[in-house]
């Protein structure tokens, strides 16, 4: 783990320098034209208690990562108030860590297969046991298995996951800025959408009066003697101090982190689509953070491009593909797509690649339309994985870009199998039937005059 080129570098320079505060006032150790003062005191850390000891600083990776799943669990239960996604979403995430995605997808292809089996024998065996009055439409028997057929195979794509990363967030050292950044911009997130839900449940408690029916529903607890309302527990405010605070911290991390207010708006958009009414207010001290941020960076750190950032940009043609990799994974096929259309409509037919890139963007239409009833939390889950890599995508590509942007998507590939399953368990149920047509007048109604 030491013998790293970058990492011997980063090390020698703290041993050199022999003043940890100072990275506050400018470069970080590699010099390169970065401002990471947070990441270097976790470097600087390390160095104190394991000097040139590499289980220490795998340790310590390791337990950035750990620390990394625990608060996208925090962050999903104050997102979703679900215990059981956000246990999911946690799952996943450190499957994922662990590069355990394609143990999961495996098994989804094999259903894949059988749903188109079983969906197929149920629809054949009521067209032979029922009378053509009561048989179900063909279009809506044969929809339901091919829908949850295109939707499993989509969905075993993503649970393959967008990157590897266990080598380059665990076993690389320079790695750790990356999930730095991910565990302090997981505290904003949390911290925000709890001041949010707090929020929310405070002004609902204060519109409910007891011992009435002024603000109850049907589904709500009897408001008997003995039934108390519930509070929500303390104000709401400090977890929106704590929010600015972790952003700070992300910042100070690694630069990845300037997207983490518009991730914060993408939370509040997606508690309004929900009905709650985020406090608007707070994006403005989010976004000033980021542009004192700015403002301090371009007086600590040279503001021109540095040799190494110039070797990292990557050519324009592949940003848009980088790009579609979280906004639209199929859409790559695309290209491939229309140029075999070129040939004629007949390359559909003939052509394997043609029907292949066909099949993979229905696939993917098939798996955003499974999410559908629950968008708000799945496209918002969606929408933050696409922000969170969006400046990474003019650069060249390297695993620990995707540690974030991967931490957002796992609600949305949780949702997306949530709203599989249900299509599966549609596909493998008996067809539904039409009703006979209803007697008129009905049988021992009254005559009308």
């Amino acid at each position: 783990m030491l013998s790293d080129t970058d990492t011997r570098v980063l090390l020698t320079k703290l041993e050199e320098r022999a003043d940890p505060l100072s990275w506050f006032r400018g470069d970080w150790p590699l010099e390169n034209h970065f401002y990471r003062p947070i990441s270097t005191m976790l470097f600087e850390a390390d160095h104190a208690l394991y000097g040139w000891n590499a289980a220490g600083y795998g340790r310590t990776n390791a337990l950035l990562c750990i620390l990394g799943i625990l608060l996208l669990f925090w962050f999903l239960r104050e997102f979703t108030d679900s215990p059981a996604v956000s246990a999911a979403g946690g799952a996943l995430f450190a499957l994922w860590t662990l590069d355990g995605g394609y143990s999961l997808s495996s098994y989804v292809g094999l259903l894949g297969w059988f749903v188109l089996v079983a969906g197929a024998l149920r629809y054949w065996h009521t067209l032979a046991s029922s009378g053509r009055a009561v048989r179900p439409r063909w279009y809506a028997a044969l929809g339901g298995p091919l829908l949850a057929w295109l939707a499993l195979r989509y969905l075993g794509s993503e649970l393959d996951g967008v990157a590897p990363l266990w080598m380059r967030n665990v076993g690389w050292l320079p790695g750790r800025t990356a999930t730095t950044m991910t565990v302090f911009a997981l505290g904003s997130l949390g911290a925000y959408a709890r001041f949010e839900r707090l929020r929310s449940e405070h002004r609902r408690t204060a519109r409910t009066k007891p011992l009435s029916f002024e603000g109850l529903s049907a589904t709500d607890v009897p408001n008997t003697k003995s039934a108390t309302l519930g509070k929500a527990s303390g104000p709401a405010w400090p977890w929106a101090v704590l929010a600015c605070l972790c952003l700070c911290l992300a910042l100070g991390a690694y630069e990845q982190a300037v997207m983490v207010p518009a991730c914060l708006v993408a939370v509040a958009v997606a508690f309004r689509g929900r009905g709650a009414r985020p406090q608007w207010l707070w994006q403005f001290a989010f976004w000033g953070i980021l542009f004192g941020y700015v403002a301090l960076r371009h007086q600590l750190v040279p503001t021109e491009v540095s040799g190494y950032q110039r070797q990292q940009f990557r050519a324009s043609g592949s940003v848009g593909l980088a790009i579609l990799d979280y906004a639209f994974p199929e859409g790559a096929y695309v290209p491939i797509l229309l140029g075999s259309l070129d040939l004629g409509w007949e390359a559909l037919l003939f052509g394997g690649v043609a029907m292949g890139a066909l099949l993979g963007i229905v696939a993917n239409l098939a798996g955003y339309w499974v999410v559908g009833r629950r968008w708000a939390l799945g496209f918002g889950s969606l929408a933050m994985s696409v922000l969170a890599y969006l400046p990474m995508a003019w650069l060249k590509p390297f695993d620990h870009y995707h540690y974030w942007p991967m931490a957002m998507r796992a609600l949305f590939v949780v949702l997306l199998g949530w709203g599989t399953f249900e299509a599966v368990a549609s596909a493998v149920s008996p067809p539904t039937r039409r009703a006979p047509p209803r007697p008129r007048p009905a049988p021992g109604s009254l005559p009308r005059p």
